[in-house]
C-alpha cells in the first residue's frame, strides 16, 4: 500500500506535522421546529384574549353613557337623552345587539316623546332588523308610532282604527289622540265620549284646547275658538303649544286681519323654524299684507 502523501511544512524535516487546515468550519443548519399544538393553544389564546378586552372596554364605555342617557330620560330631557343614546350605539360589536336594541327602545320612545314618529319608525324598524328572531314588541310599537305619524300627516281616518286599537289593549295615554280623530273627522259626539272619560281624572290640557280651537276654526265658530285659544296659551301645560299658536295664525287668517296673522306667523317661525305648515302660511300671508304693512 502506498503511503498516503503529507504536504510537508519546509520547517518540519521529520515529518510529523502537518499543514494545519484554516479554512472555517461548516455550521450546522438548525432544523426549524414545527409548530406543535401547544403553540396553536397559545395563539388561540391570545386572540380570544384581545377579543375579550376589546369588548369589555366598549360595554364598559357604552353602558356608562346609557346610564347617563337613561337619567336624562327620566327627567325629560330627551334630546339629551338622544344624543348620548346615539353615541352608546357606537361601536356596534355582534355580541352587543341585544343591548343596542335596548337602547334603541329608549330612543324611539324619546322620538314618540318628541312628536318625530317618522324617526321612532325608523328605531323600531332597526330592532326588527339586528334582531335574531322576530320582534313582535317592536313591531307593535312601531305600528303604534305610524298611527301617530298618520294622525300628524292629518290622515286622521287612516290612523284611527290604529289609536284606537291600541287604546284598547291598554295604552290609555292615546285617548285624546282617538278623541280627535274622531273630531276631525266630523264625528263630534264621540270625539266628546272619549274626551269626558279623560276628563274623569285630569284637567283640560292644552292638547284638548288646541283640537277645540281648531274644530271651531273650521266650523267657521271664531268667537268660541278665539277662548280655546287664549285659555289654552294661559295653562300652565304648554305641551301643544305650538298647535294652538298655529291656530292662532287661521283665526286671525279668517278674520282677515292679514297684518296680524302675519306677525304672529313670522313670530312662529322664530320659534319653529322646520314647521312647514307654518312656512306655506307665512308665504301665503306675505302677499296678503296691506301696502303699508310691507
Amino acid at each position: 500500500m502506498r503511503r498516503r502523501r503529507r504536504r510537508r511544512n519546509k520547517f518540519d524535516k521529520y515529518g510529523i506535522y502537518e499543514i494545519p487546515n484554516y479554512s472555517s468550519p461548516r455550521r450546522k443548519r438548525r432544523k426549524k421546529k414545527k409548530a406543535g399544538f401547544g403553540g396553536m393553544i397559545k395563539l388561540f389564546l391570545s386572540m380570544w384574549i384581545v377579543i375579550f378586552l376589546i369588548y369589555l372596554v366598549s360595554y364598559c364605555v357604552k353602558y356608562s353613557m346609557k346610564d347617563e342617557a337613561v337619567s336624562l330620560y327620566n327627567e325629560g330631557d330627551y334630546q339629551g337623552a338622544i344624543e348620548l343614546f346615539e353615541e352608546a350605539l357606537k361601536p356596534q360589536l355582534p355580541l352587543l345587539y341585544s343591548f343596542d336594541n335596548d337602547i334603541r327602545y329608549y330612543m324611539a320612545d324619546c322620538y314618540v316623546n318628541l312628536k318625530e314618529f317618522d324617526l321612532a319608525c325608523h328605531q323600531y324598524d332597526m330592532i326588527r332588523f339586528w334582531s335574531s328572531n322576530t320582534e313582535k314588541r317592536a313591531e307593535y310599537l312601531e305600528n303604534i308610532a305610524y298611527g301617530l305619524l298618520l294622525y300628524r300627516w292629518q290622515d286622521y281616518r287612516q290612523a284611527l282604527p290604529i289609536l284606537k286599537q291600541a287604546y284598547e289593549d291598554g295604552y290609555s295615554e292615546l285617548i285624546l289622540y282617538v278623541g280627535s280623530c274622531y273630531g276631525q273627522i266630523g264625528d263630534m259626539e264621540n270625539m266628546q265620549l272619549y274626551y269626558n272619560v279623560f276628563l274623569q281624572d285630569h284637567e283640560l290640557n292644552s292638547f284638548m284646547y288646541a283640537q277645540y280651537a281648531s274644530i271651531a276654526l273650521d266650523k267657521d265658530l271664531l268667537e268660541d275658538a278665539e277662548k280655546y285659544i287664549e285659555a289654552g296659551k294661559n295653562l300652565s301645560d304648554q305641551s301643544c303649544i305650538r298647535e294652538i299658536l298655529y291656530d292662532e295664525i287661521v283665526y286671525y287668517e279668517k278674520l282677515k286681519d292679514y297684518n296680524t296673522a302675519y306677525e304672529k306667523v313670522s313670530d312662529f317661525i322664530e320659534k319653529y323654524p322646520n314647521d312647514v305648515d307654518g312656512k306655506k302660511e307665512l308665504d301665503l300671508l306675505y302677499t296678503r299684507q296691506t301696502l303699508d304693512k310691507k
